[in-house]
């Protein structure tokens, strides 16, 4: 019989039907108890092994891919046939921070790039627990800033690991001189889990909050850089896509920031789609619900060229 005063404090909302073996798989493919640097290390292997090209994702999306250095920093450029792009794309890879390479999910992006002429440039950040966070945000800041010489607009866009990263650097861009004219934040990894978020998804598949804790230790690892969800008082900052779904770890801190930021007087879009677990839209992409969450994100760009958000 129902609980007539509602779920237990702390406890995870159910996931979607048709994304559970989705979830299922990654259960068989990835560990959730990560604790030290060998099994950091040896996240990132697997991570690896699930990886994909540049030139897969080019296909995938139509795209061609260039590789460039850009101050030191690998970068690859995938665009559509437009001379000119009506926006520079900066996107940062997931991975918790401790896996993933610049080709892990820059579809999210690349898949909008023909239709909307948007030039991605997708970057190979420094990884934990070698680098810093610090280190992870200035190479995005870096990318950035050359991505926008030429006075292209630059939407910062990151998924997971990435989006936090996209966050802070948006935070950091003005003391750098650096523009972003928008933030695409992705199922961002912008803060420590609570202890009720911590609770709830201990031993997620997706996305562990075991997993979460060791990989933010090692960023922060005498790092005095604070993630962007643990920040106070948002400047003012360019106009934020957010979302996330409703059964992952990060739901909790991904709401609480889009509230900060509409109280700092900022725009932002938030969406949270029931059932989803964390990155769902790529784990189960033939599911209806990562299809809506594609045409979403692909939207809001839109209306984000136009100056309409």
């Amino acid at each position: 019989m129902p609980d007539p005063v509602g779920p237990r404090r702390g406890a995870r909302p159910p996931v979607a039907r048709a994304l559970r073996p989705a979830l299922d798989a990654l259960a068989a493919a990835l560990p959730t108890a990560m604790t030290t640097r060998s099994d950091l290390l040896a996240y990132r292997a697997a991570a690896t092994a699930r990886g994909t090209t540049a030139a897969a994702v080019a296909a995938r999306c139509g795209l061609s891919a260039e590789e460039r250095d850009v101050h030191g920093i690998p970068v690859t450029v995938f665009r559509g046939r437009a001379a000119q792009p009506a926006a520079r794309v900066v996107f940062l890879h997931g991975g918790g921070l401790i896996a993933g390479d610049r080709f892990d999910g820059a579809d999210v992006v690349g898949r909008h790039a023909g239709a909307l002429d948007l030039e991605i440039w997708s970057v190979e950040y420094p990884l934990a627990p070698e680098h810093t966070f610090t280190a992870m945000v200035d190479a995005a800041l870096t990318v950035a800033a050359a991505a926008g010489v030429d006075g292209t607009r630059v939407l910062l866009a990151g998924q997971s690991a990435g989006g936090g990263i996209a966050a802070a650097a948006a935070w950091d861009a003005a003391s750098h001189g650096v523009r972003i004219d928008g933030q695409l934040l992705v199922c961002p990894m912008l803060a420590r889990a609570d202890p009720a978020a911590t609770a709830a998804f201990r031993d997620d598949p997706s996305w562990s909050a075991q997993n979460s804790t060791s990989a933010w230790q090692a960023a922060l690892d005498g790092d005095a850089a604070l993630p962007a969800g643990e920040r106070r008082d948002p400047p003012a900052l360019p106009p934020a896509y957010l979302d996330a779904g409703s059964a992952e770890l990060f739901r909790d801190a991904i709401t609480a920031y889009a509230t900060a930021l509409w109280r700092g007087g900022n725009r932002a879009e938030l969406h949270v789609w029931s059932g989803g677990f964390h990155a769902f839209d790529c784990a189960a992409e033939e599911a209806v619900v990562s299809a809506e969450s594609h045409r979403v994100r692909g939207d809001w760009i839109r209306r984000w060229l136009a100056g309409e958000v």
